[in-house]
């Protein structure tokens, strides 16, 4: 067809058209190039050259026997009303950090009205040196009683606070466990012993401390 022959007005329809497909094709194109391109990108890293050193503290409780008797693994034997045991034992923090909240707790295997009676069963006081105890059971240094006589029951159902000078790392408590049976009267008619008796009895007591960890710290060091 003679382009003479075509109207004016359709041929800048034609010209616009191939324009705008031209434009179009570009801008296609360019966003595949765009697309199938790669990225550069700056990025950066810093680290310790040499390991930082964690540790963590250990916390350790342990008892020896000390003074003239073998602590509490020795044997109480035929208490009478009235009667003063003493036994001697270290309580040492043998870990590297140190404790808190000091507590003894008792422990019967086989109960008996000595651990289940408030009045008549066994009371228990704590007393600490500053020094060793003598083989005598005096102490040679101060003397600071850590827990009031408590009854053997109440030290059952639960722990109390002992109120020792140190539980710093290594720190060695000298202690004197003294036990006693109360006083009481009772009469025995005929061989025939009264109820609820303090006598013939036995218990086996297991004598059970413990502490706490040190207060959490914030360091900024």
């Amino acid at each position: 067809m003679n382009n003479s022959t075509i109207p004016p007005w359709t041929l800048k329809l034609a010209d616009r058209a191939a324009k705008t497909l031209m434009i179009g094709a570009a801008v296609i194109g360019g966003g595949a190039l765009v697309g199938s391109g790669v990225f550069a990108a700056l990025n950066a890293t810093a680290f310790n050259p040499a390991g930082q050193l964690a540790t963590t503290q250990t916390l350790k409780l342990t008892q020896t026997a000390s003074g003239s008797t073998g602590g509490i693994t020795t044997a109480i034997s035929n208490l009478a009303p009235g009667d003063v045991v003493h036994r001697f034992i270290d309580l040492t923090n043998a870990g590297t950090m140190s404790g808190t909240n000091l507590k003894l707790q008792l422990a019967d295997s086989t109960s008996s009205l000595l651990t289940s009676d408030a009045t008549k069963g066994l009371q228990i006081a704590l007393t600490e040196c500053s020094t060793a105890w003598t083989s005598e059971g005096v102490c040679s240094g101060t003397s600071t009683t850590v827990m009031a006589s408590t009854a053997a029951s109440s030290l059952i159902s639960t722990a109390k606070t002992v109120s020792v000078g140190s539980l710093a790392a290594a720190a060695v408590n000298k202690l004197k466990i003294e036990i006693t049976l109360p006083n009481s009267t009772e009469t025995t008619t005929n061989g025939v012993l009264p109820a609820n008796t303090i006598q013939g009895l036995s218990s086996s007591l297991t004598w059970t401390f413990t502490e706490d960890q040190r207060l959490a710290t914030i360091s900024q060091q």
